[in-house]
């Protein structure tokens, strides 16, 4: 992951998770406008790429609650989905 903590994309890596900064992998395809983390224990989520600068902003318990409320409304989603209206 490049130095600024944004996820790189195209490619699977192992980074800290942006939730609990725990060990995770990027699974962002290099066509997605956002990232997609896969974390041992936040799970799959999704961050849409209009959230990103809210949520770089966000506190780890703001970024925790955003996912949580994400999965609330997941729906039949493959996995959950940070937005803008999550925060």
């Amino acid at each position: 992951m490049p130095e600024d903590g944004t996820p790189t994309h195209g490619a699977t890596i192992i980074m800290r998770c942006l939730v609990c900064a725990g060990e995770a992998k990027d699974l962002t395809p290099s066509n997605f406008d956002g990232h997609v983390i896969d974390c041992p224990s936040c799970g799959k989520y999704e961050i849409a790429g209009c959230t990103w600068g809210k949520f770089q902003s966000a506190s780890q318990p703001e970024r925790a609650a955003a996912l949580g409320n994400a999965t609330s409304l997941q729906g039949f989603c493959r996995w959950p989905t940070i937005k803008t209206i999550n925060f």
